[in-house]
């Protein structure tokens, strides 16, 4: 064999080893930023198991139900309606009702305001004060909660006045010693998902049982909210809505105690613990959640300053995060989750 011909054959082996390399970059750069992979596939394949020790940090399946960001240490950051994000994790119809479907549920980073849980009005206006605070459907007192009102009519379609309700700004609420209220608006608003990107979010169902007290576990609470555990009902002793249907919701009280690190997969410690703010992503502050005491017409569960969850009468103005599920078919055009870098998505089939 001439020289040549040797030169040749080895140019022609190198080009195939550089082009194999190449395809290996390719590759792990794609498992890497997820390019092209639904949401859901991206945070399931960033599994590490379903157990977990006291401060690890990571994706991790839970309840057999669902897949979570547990722990301080974790990218889960999606930009989203030119805002940004986080990921509470994929769950399956145990949690949203939409069977067959693993759905991504994102919540706000950054608290959007704070808000009278509970509408206290009659009406829409200040009326008498009705002493129905925690019924978050309506369907039994004939007022929707207030965080309902103005999640799911103003903030969902970015827009200061419902053909329902009216000015966002005159829906009003009861509020101790201050007599009644007017929402402020303008993060309600001008945060407020964009038309075009309103049908990312998947309506689903929102369960609403509770407890009598903060006294359960992660466990114990997940079953609880979705009526699986001895004593739990919905608020007013199981007089109110059981779940509802809708767009907009908030955290439950299990999504803010399993995302905290601090504890190992099978602790069994309660939710009156203060450590659960400990080595927990999700802690923000004072913040209500959507599960109500369910003793009570007028309590539900929030997470208090020192990181422990308990209850109070949902005329207090708390603070609150939009929360929501994305459509299946939601998937990643870039970035790797951190928050620099956060994940972008579209959907092709959304509009």
């Amino acid at each position: 064999m001439n020289k040549k011909k040797v030169i040749i054959i080895i140019s022609i082996v190198l080009l195939i080893i550089f082009i194999i390399i190449l395809s290996l970059l390719l590759s792990k750069n794609n498992k890497t930023y997820a390019i092209g992979d639904t949401l859901a596939d991206t945070v399931i394949a960033q599994s590490k198991g379903d157990t977990w020790n006291a401060g690890d940090s990571g994706v991790y399946y839970t309840n057999n139900h669902e897949y979570r960001y547990i722990g301080a240490n974790v990218n889960n950051y999606v930009s989203f309606n030119d805002d940004l994000y986080r990921i509470i994790g994929v769950f399956d119809s145990n949690s949203h009702g939409q069977e067959g479907k693993m759905l991504v549920k994102l919540i706000r980073s950054r608290i959007l305001g704070s808000y009278s849980w509970g509408a206290y009005n009659t009406g829409n206006t200040s009326e008498t004060y009705s002493n129905y605070g925690n019924d978050w459907t309506g369907v039994t007192t004939g007022v929707k909660a207030n965080l309902n009102v103005l999640l799911n009519e103003y903030f969902y379609n970015k827009t200061d006045t419902s053909s329902t309700y009216g000015s966002c700004s005159s829906w009003t609420y009861y509020y101790t010693n201050t007599n009644y209220r007017t929402n402020d608006c303008a993060d309600i608003v001008g945060y407020g998902i964009d038309a075009s990107l309103q049908n990312y979010i998947e309506e689903v169902t929102w369960y609403l049982y509770g407890h009598s007290s903060s006294n359960l576990s992660k466990q114990n609470f997940y079953l609880c909210e979705r009526g699986q555990y001895s004593g739990c009902m919905s608020a007013n002793s199981g007089a109110y809505a059981t779940s509802t249907n809708a767009k907009i919701g908030l955290m439950y009280v299990s999504d803010y105690m399993y995302a905290s690190g601090y504890y190992n997969s099978t602790s069994t410690t309660t939710g009156s613990s203060s450590y659960f703010g400990n080595q927990n992503w999700l802690y923000n502050g004072i913040e209500w959640t959507i599960t109500p005491l369910s003793n009570s017409a007028t309590s539900a569960f929030y997470v208090n300053n020192y990181g422990g969850v308990y209850s109070d009468s949902a005329y207090y103005g708390f603070g609150a995060r939009p929360t929501f599920y994305l459509k299946s078919s939601v998937y990643v055009t870039g970035g790797s989750g951190t928050f620099d870098d956060p994940y972008t998505i579209s959907c092709d089939d959304c509009n």
